[in-house]
């Protein structure tokens, strides 16, 4: 009877779904860092349904709200990263704003060749995919739906949970740890719940963590 049991209770637990495609585009917030204006980003919103894509001529802080919401940011390699005085441009951005935010999925573009002037930059190592600007449209959603899928899959989300519990707790947890507790919460609907999910990971106050769960599970 007990061996039953257990069994029983192994088969109740669910898997994590993927999200679908719909619901990618209207989660997934996409941010365009580049000083001119650029129609393919237009087109990514208005003809392909993804429903939050904005562009900010330069970054002038890692902390400015844009910064901080977006699950991937494409940055323009010419002509930004001048308000935080990056000598080496866009690049310098890129480098910062993946030492800034690992989870987050960067993408470098240019108008211009990505040949010598990034081959031996520490960005060219970091970004998570590259394109030429003057790439058609099917190239920029192809990517953008790649890294739509990996910024909300489990995994992403545990390596996200494990830099913010490090950064704004001070706690270290490994990813083993993560994975159940989030499969729990999922398991028993506890992601509902901000008390519950602080709980779990036992915090007085989940803050930002119950949003990172609750973005992947609801």
């Amino acid at each position: 009877m007990r061996l039953c049991n257990i069994f029983k209770n192994k088969a109740e637990v669910k898997k994590i779904p993927n999200r679908t495609l719909d619901e990618l585009k209207n989660i997934t917030k996409i941010l365009f860092v580049d000083d001119k204006a650029f129609k393919v980003i237009d087109n990514i919103k208005e003809k392909n349904g993804w429903k939050n894509v904005s562009r900010i001529v330069d970054v002038e802080s890692l902390q400015q709200t844009e910064i901080q919401e977006s699950h991937i940011i494409f940055v323009d390699i010419q002509g930004v990263g001048k308000k935080m005085n990056f000598k080496d441009g866009g690049l310098g951005l890129i480098d910062a704003l993946k030492k800034e935010y690992p989870d987050k999925k960067i993408v470098m573009y240019s108008a211009e060749s990505q040949g010598q002037i990034d081959a031996f930059h520490p960005a060219a190592g970091l970004v998570d995919a590259r394109l030429r600007k003057t790439a058609n449209l099917y190239e920029f959603i192809s990517t953008v739906e790649r890294l739509a899928k990996e910024a909300f899959c489990l995994d992403n989300c545990v390596k996200h949970l494990k830099v913010t519990l490090r950064r704004e707790f001070d706690i270290e947890k490994d990813e083993t740890e993560i994975t159940k507790i989030i499969t729990d919460l999922y398991n028993n609907k506890g992601y509902k719940n901000k008390n519950t999910i602080a709980s779990a990971f036992s915090l007085s106050n989940a803050g930002s963590i119950a949003s990172i769960i609750q973005l992947l599970l609801m």
